[in-house]
């Protein structure tokens, strides 16, 4: 992560289990962060928990709709899979604000935890 002082009102910190928006990030502003994402899937089938930037306007980066990040898990019938993993990210908000927005994919059960500032 990029090292400095942030300013008053510029930490973003959040999770959530359900699908929705986790970070909403100004417009003009630069957000580093450590995504967390923690699931389970308890039936036969894939689940894709992901995180994915939504609106931004002009000048986002990246782009609306790109998955930051992801986990991709196969349940088995009768036994529970898990699965975690962080990911460092930069986003840009455009002319507009960006949010990054969690979807639990269809796992049985799931969370996100962003940390991060904004520059």
């Amino acid at each position: 992560m990029i090292a400095t002082n942030p300013s008053t009102g510029d930490v973003r910190c959040s999770t959530r289990t359900t699908t929705g928006t986790v970070v909403t990030v100004p417009a003009g502003r630069v957000l580093c962060a450590d995504i967390f994402i923690a699931a389970s899937v308890s039936v036969a089938g894939t689940a894709t928990p992901r995180v994915s930037v939504s609106g931004g306007g002009t000048g986002v980066e990246p782009a609306a709709s790109t998955i930051v990040h992801q986990l991709s898990m196969t349940g088995l019938a009768l036994t529970t899979v898990a699965q975690s993993g962080m990911i460092e990210i930069v986003c840009r908000a455009g002319d507009a604000d960006m949010t990054l927005d969690f979807n639990t994919g269809g796992a049985s059960s799931a969370s996100v935890t962003i940390n991060g500032f904004l520059l």
